[in-house]
């Protein structure tokens, strides 16, 4: 994807010359990297730097920062690094209002002995415990101990280049920090996938079910029916985290459904599945119909097949769709394109399941009616629009996180609802919808701050039922807008064409800061 990004880093050992080219490679040849020296962000020309950026990324490593305090670290010197993290995260704050990637401390950094290494790795874990609890909502952070675990203690660092360069991270190690930082900003920016899309047969299980009969299925077991169960517990773990999970496959509905429902080694069960495109069709063309059941974009989907040829078809037919092919030894890695929250609500996902699956119910309702006034009448839609209670935070956040076709583009984390409810001109409302046919929860939410528009979002399985309209009537009884916030996701223009309609007198701004102030700690600076 070519993003063409100006991108910041701020750090006190060099990359070069992996940084650029493995961030080019990912970002597109159109990506300027910003290098900016720990201790000099504040100076003019760096500030410059900052203002333009669309991300910044702040690597520091701590054998660098503490030279001389290495061997005997104290309590002091952990509340000084605080107080320079928090210099520094207040500075940047001040500047730009982009987001920022920050890489917590490894504790791997050089060899250390059984005697004083405990020292450091306490060290380490206070200094990244303190930070993650106490900096801002504008921070993103990247567990660079994890990173390094994956490639391997001896694969990460680069004593050559260390010391002839102060470059200590091996190309294997930066390499990896690329790709997270690539996934984190699609993930804020929601560019990423939020449909798995899964054939059955060797696949979900061993063997093939119009062929092999119930009985003669491969499902875990022993042998190698176990790879099979243990990628369905690896698929549900991906489902409580918020992926829709649909079926894409040559069978026969009746037998994958007596499959998931008999079969005693299954983990997966039908209200798990938001679409079943069970039949002897085309996948191009089933994988098609389910992202038009789904509402949702092909570009947001992924399909898994075993049959390179299955693959080849969809790549081909539909270019858009990411595609993995399953191996009984594939690394899941690949499925890391998914946007994973952990604050996602388990009632929220079966709820969101349950109005996929009823929607059939609704184009059948609407099929009955060929004036869509009267179709809507039928379906009976129940609104309730309150301000927000603390229990709905988590829920709004989510949506907010994942919307990109009816939002305003004003993303939050629950902190930073938090934070912004403190303030006595800010507003936060939750919409909930029902029909005849279920309940949709909670699927909306606006904010409004003062005359401004600050957030308009709706989940896209609530869209079509003239719900967007009853928001804007909501908000048009009780305010007067002068001013709309609004960023673009690539997927809103409408929203932005139904906001301007509506709201004739109103200004469309670029979207601020969603923090309300940042702490300003003024600390005595360390020479680097």
């Amino acid at each position: 994807m070519e993003l063409g990004l100006h991108i910041a880093i701020i750090s006190n050992i060099i990359f070069e010359p992996y940084f650029v080219p493995l961030t080019k490679r990912l970002f597109g040849e159109n990506t300027v990297i910003l290098p900016i020296p720990f201790g000099e962000h504040t100076e003019d020309k760096y500030q410059t730097q900052l203002r333009s950026a669309d991300l910044i990324v702040v690597w520091l490593n701590i054998e660098a920062l503490l030279p001389g305090q290495f061997y005997s670290l104290e309590k002091q010197d952990l509340d000084e690094t605080i107080a320079l993290c928090k210099k520094l995260y207040a500075d940047l704050t001040s500047i730009s209002h982009v987001k920022i990637l920050w890489f917590l401390f490894e504790d791997y950094a050089i060899p250390l002995s059984a005697a004083v290494g405990h020292v450091y790795h306490d060290f380490a874990d206070k200094l990244n415990l303190t930070l993650r609890d106490t900096l801002g909502d504008q921070l993103l952070f990247i567990d660079l101990k994890h990173l390094i675990a994956e490639v391997g203690i001896s694969n990460a660092y680069d004593a050559k280049s260390k010391y002839r360069w102060n470059a200590p991270y091996s190309k294997i190690l930066i390499e990896a920090a690329v790709k997270e930082i690539h996934k984190q900003y699609l993930i804020e920016k929601g560019i990423t996938k939020k449909c798995l899309v899964l054939d059955c047969d060797n696949v979900l299980w061993g063997g093939i079910l119009s062929e092999d009969r119930i009985e003669n299925i491969k499902l875990g077991g022993n042998g190698w029916g176990r790879i099979y169960q243990d990628f369905q517990r690896f698929v549900l773990s991906l489902y409580y985290h918020g992926v829709i999970l649909a079926i894409c496959s040559k069978n026969d509905l009746p037998d994958v459904l007596r499959m998931f429902h008999e079969h005693s080694e299954m983990i997966m069960r039908e209200e798990y599945i938001a679409c079943f495109q069970v039949n002897w069709e085309d996948k191009p063309s089933n994988i098609q119909k389910i992202a038009e059941k789904l509402n949702i974009g092909l570009d947001s989907m992924v399909f898994v097949d075993d049959s390179p040829v299955e693959i080849g078809a969809v790549k081909a037919m539909l270019p858009e769709v990411t595609t993995i092919l399953f191996k009984q030894d594939m690394v899941y890695e690949q499925f890391s394109c998914f946007n994973l929250k952990s604050n996602v609500s388990i009632a929220d996902i079966d709820k969101r399941n349950e109005t996929y699956r009823t929607n059939e119910f609704r184009k059948e309702l609407k099929a009955k009616h060929t004036d869509y006034a009267d179709y809507i009448a039928a379906l009976d839609i129940k609104m309730d629009i309150h301000e927000a209670a603390p229990i709905e935070f988590s829920r709004i956040s989510e949506l907010t996180q994942r919307a990109n076709k009816c939002t305003n583009g004003r993303r939050y984390t629950v902190a930073g609802i938090k934070e912004r409810i403190t303030s006595a001109t800010v507003k936060l409302y939750s919409v909930s919808v029902s029909d005849r046919f279920s309940d949709l929860g909670l699927v909306g939410a606006i904010e409004v701050e003062g005359d401004a528009l600050t957030l308009f979002s709706l989940s896209c399985r609530a869209l079509g039922r003239e719900v967007e309209e009853k928001m804007i009537e909501f908000i048009s009884d009780k305010y007067q807008i002068q001013k709309i916030e609004f960023e673009s996701t690539g997927k809103n223009e409408s929203v932005k064409t139904l906001l301007s309609e509506s709201f004739p007198n109103a200004t469309i701004v670029k979207q601020r800061n969603p923090l309300t102030s940042h702490s300003r700690q003024t600390i005595k600076q360390t020479k680097i």
